[in-house]
């Protein structure tokens, strides 16, 4: 089975719904007595299923990267994914059409997997047991993978586990989220035992080290945190048959040349010819024909530590003179700052540089990236590296074939960490665990602890502060950010605020932000010495969160609409 090849689904009748409703009579068309009934129609079944977990949205970017930017403090969003957008500025409604299009697109990959688990049992005489077992297994990973998406972004929602044949099958009223969550954690134990820890020559497959992934993210997100760290360290324990590592360079890994990374657990594919993406036209420098509609803030900025592992309002080593110096490597290895070599040039956002400059000197041009320029150029003054192919920028390139990861071994060893710390189990293998993504980061070993910030606090308290500083900085603009500040209910405190930008003067800057257990860092008293964009034409970045209602997304209208047609009710979220 090759997931490049999964547009072949199409052949079967499979097609994208407009609305999990209306679109269930066309989930009967592979449903019949001449399907399902050997290996080779299961796994096309198979390769339908996986391609529902390409969600993308606008230039074709995965949806996690427009929750990062459009929903949470990492970033700014113009032009990707207006429901997104909508939920960082306060104007979201079950009306917007972006809702429905997501809430729907999980709702088709959860048929898919059900017309798969329902009917496989036709061809089980005839498929081996163990490509049975391991077909089922993930099919169960795959609609597990969906309800976690939506359970995380709508709270309680309908649970359909079974093939629906008429619109009256399917309007079922919203399950408690907590019934959702411990069923597709279930599916996930029994998905563990029958996959193997590798699939030779099909990395992109899922293997058994992701589904004990997919259910230490499920149970650190729901708060079982004994069952999280279990997972966890069953994938810790068991590195070299897994084959997990963290890569050594931690720039390298969102580039192509981190393609093929042992760190990579699960990736969402794409390839030249079958299905490409648009990161580096999204992200990157409009000098090199990109439209930097995705850009961090300068609070993500100011959110890396020191390289004394002290934040920037607390560090010595820090100067608004020199921001980017002594600080996380993490930074600049995530973040194209001003005066950074990229893509052949020398990229600067100030309003006074109105030429660009190449790396041997020469000038370059009219600077599209300073918006004396250009209006859209990056609202902050800053450009996301993540994600943003440099090859792609130096070809002036308008598309990319790079896999955008899923799932990675960091994030299995922050959800051991964070698991142990709020269970109140914290012993050395916590540190440890911490220990090695920050080594990582300063490209050493985690024994070496003279190169690097090593923790070695115990106390709870700080555990937990440091940890959530942590995911915010490793795992920015991958498409963890609003699950996790929903989770610890911090959004109303880290949303609401104006979004600034880079120190126009450095010369003269003097001030440094406070940042507080929270990770808000707050400009009070120095706002003078950032840059405020006021550009109406980025609503986006006037951020609102009302507790009472923000801490979910809408029910679509449409859906409610269709359960009233038929004399149903589906209950709204509360505040829309």
């Amino acid at each position: 089975m090759n997931i490049y090849k999964l547009l072949l689904l199409l052949v079967i009748g499979f097609s994208s719904c407009e609305s999990q409703i209306l679109d269930l009579d066309s989930l009967t068309e592979p449903v019949d007595d001449i399907f399902y009934k050997n290996e080779e129609e299961l796994n096309l079944a198979l390769n339908g299923a996986y391609n529902s977990m390409r969600l993308t949205t606008d230039y074709k970017v995965p949806l996690m990267m427009a929750m990062d930017n459009g929903s949470t403090d990492l970033g700014v969003s113009r032009g990707v994914c207006s429901a997104l957008m909508n939920q960082g500025q306060g104007t979201q409604a079950p009306t917007d059409g972006a809702f429905l299009t997501i809430y729907s697109n999980f709702y088709t990959g959860i048929a898919r997997t059900n017309a798969l688990l329902e009917n496989m049992v036709r061809a089980k005489d005839v498929v081996p047991e163990t490509k049975y077992n391991q077909i089922e297994a993930q099919a169960l990973f795959i609609r597990a993978f969906h309800y976690m998406y939506l359970t995380e972004l709508w709270g309680d929602v309908p649970f359909l586990d079974k093939v629906v044949k008429t619109p009256e099958e399917g309007m079922i009223p919203r399950e408690e989220k907590k019934v959702v969550v411990d069923h597709i954690l279930a599916d996930l134990e029994k998905a563990a035992e029958a996959l193997p820890y590798k699939w030779e020559g099909e990395p992109e497959r899922i293997t058994k080290g992701a589904v004990l992934g997919l259910h230490a993210r499920i149970s650190l997100y729901n708060g079982y945190y004994e069952k999280a760290a279990a997972s966890a360290k069953k994938i810790m324990d068991n590195e070299q048959a897994f084959g997990y590592k963290l890569h050594s360079n931690y720039g390298e890994l969102f580039q192509l040349a981190g393609q093929s990374s042992e760190e990579i657990m699960l990736i969402m594919p794409f390839q030249y010819e079958y299905y490409t993406t648009q990161f580096s036209v999204t992200q990157g420098s409009r000098n090199k024909g990109a439209v930097s509609v995705m850009v961090p803030t300068q609070s993500m900025v100011d959110s890396y530590e020191c390289i004394d592992g002290k934040t920037i309002d607390k560090s010595a080593v820090y100067s608004p003179k020199h921001p980017f110096e002594n600080r996380d490597p993490r930074l600049k290895a995530s973040i194209i700052t001003p005066q950074s070599e990229w893509a052949g040039m020398i990229f600067e956002s100030h309003p006074d540089s109105t030429k660009w400059r190449k790396v041997n000197g020469e000038i370059g041009g009219n600077n599209s990236d300073c918006r004396t320029v250009s209006w859209p150029a990056a609202f902050c003054g800053y450009l996301w590296k993540k994600n943003t192919i440099e090859e792609t920028q130096i070809k002036i390139q308008n598309w990319d074939d790079h896999n955008f990861i899923l799932m990675r071994y960091a994030e299995m060893l922050l959800i051991y960490a964070e698991a142990k710390i709020m269970n109140g189990d914290i012993d050395t293998s916590v540190l440890t665990a911490i220990n090695r993504v920050r080594a990582r980061a300063y490209g050493v070993d985690v024994a070496e602890t003279n190169s690097y910030p090593a923790i070695t606090t115990t106390d709870a308290t700080e555990l937990k502060n440091i940890i959530r500083r942590e995911r915010k900085v490793e795992l920015a603009d991958e498409g963890f950010r609003l699950f996790d500040i929903r989770r610890w209910r911090i959004a109303e405190k880290v949303m609401p605020v104006t979004i600034y930008g880079r120190i126009l003067d450095t010369e003269n800057a003097t001030g440094v932000p406070q940042i507080d257990e929270d990770g808000l860092v707050s400009y009070k008293g120095i706002e003078s010495q950032y840059d405020l964009n006021t550009d109406a034409r980025f609503p986006n970045a006037v951020r609102v969160f009302n507790p009472n209602r923000d801490y979910l997304c809408p029910i679509p209208q449409q859906e409610v609409d269709t359960y009233a047609r038929y004399g149903k009710t589906l209950k709204q979220n509360p505040g829309y």
